[in-house]
């Protein structure tokens, strides 16, 4: 049995490590959708998510839990062992308006997480600076429907590991990102419709690091907005990410694909301009290698004007 545990606490971790993808995907921009930021006009955003959750999305290359039937990919059942994921998300985003057209975006996360279940309750938390964000979108068009092309990285800056009793930071590889958005203002009802699709392309890690070759995947975000005062927008969402199949020394890992639907909702508060408060909850809808379950996520920002052309 203890080839089955070790087996376990190896896939186990990997979980962890994909809760991370879902928040760089959705934790960013200080104006979410299509629109960029003015000349001149630099945004900062400190947001703050959390999860904490004792079950995942099924998959076959994972152990079904004692006392339970799992009979299908994507079936919601407990982590094994009684097993629980705590999970919070620290993030810095910088987003500077180079041209009216052109924006820089910058993230920095920092994550303290942890995994326990009864066959090591005593695993160490993990917590340092994550894989570092960054790219460049340019907005090509204006009307009849707002359009944007984005490009961007993620660098394995953060802590990774073979280790399976250590619960790693980052992915130890870089990804790159190709994505569409696309935003329609209502006016003159004051609400708006937004929608992303992108691209993100997995390179393999280093041989040193890990033999695994993660699957390219596929992403999207659906959003809508309504002012239900001047300095109150209320918003629904919902995310998705479909992955390939993770390979192994030249093998594709059956079943491996990482997939989650979340809807999202919240709120958008302008205290005072230039300050904002934003609030929403994220609810898993279905899966697969994937954590269940809400995450909840804060966010504080401010934009500054450093031209004296303002948004």
């Amino acid at each position: 049995m203890i080839w089955l545990f070790s087996f376990y606490n190896m896939i186990q971790r990997r979980y962890i490590m994909l809760i991370l993808g879902c928040f760089f995907l959705w934790s960013g921009k200080v104006y979410a959708g299509a629109w960029t930021l003015k000349r001149g006009q630099l945004g900062v955003k400190f947001s703050l998510s959390y999860q904490k959750t004792d079950e995942r999305y099924y998959s076959r290359i994972t152990p079904c839990p004692l006392g339970h039937t799992c009979t299908r990919s994507g079936q919601r059942v407990p982590f094994a062992f009684d097993g629980e994921s705590r999970f919070t998300g620290l993030f810095a985003d910088v987003n500077y308006g180079l041209t009216d057209e052109i924006e820089f975006d910058l993230q920095i996360p920092f994550f303290d997480i942890a995994f326990t279940d009864d066959v090591n309750p005593l695993r160490p938390k993990t917590a340092d600076i994550g894989d570092i964000r960054f790219g460049l979108r340019y907005r090509y068009l204006s009307s009849p429907v707002v359009s944007t092309l984005a490009i961007a990285a993620k660098a394995p800056t953060g802590f990774f590991n073979k280790d399976a009793e250590v619960v790693p930071i980052g992915d130890g590889q870089w990804d790159l990102e190709f994505m569409g958005e696309f935003g329609k203002s209502l006016w003159p009802a004051p609400a708006y419709l937004n929608l992303d699709l992108g691209y993100r392309i997995r390179f393999a890690p280093d041989i040193a690091t890990s033999n695994r070759d993660p699957g390219n995947e596929f992403f999207f975000r659906g959003e809508g907005g309504y002012h239900l005062f001047n300095s109150l927008l209320f918003k629904i969402a919902v995310n998705g990410l479909y992955g390939a199949k993770f390979i192994q020394s030249n093998l594709a890992i059956q079943d491996s694909q990482r997939q989650v639907l979340y809807f999202e909702s919240g709120v958008f508060w302008t205290i005072k301009k230039p300050l904002a408060f934003d609030a929403s909850i994220q609810y898993t809808l279905s899966g697969k290698n994937f954590p269940a379950g809400a995450v909840y996520n804060v966010g504080l920002y401010y934009l500054f004007s450093l031209w004296s052309k303002s948004r």
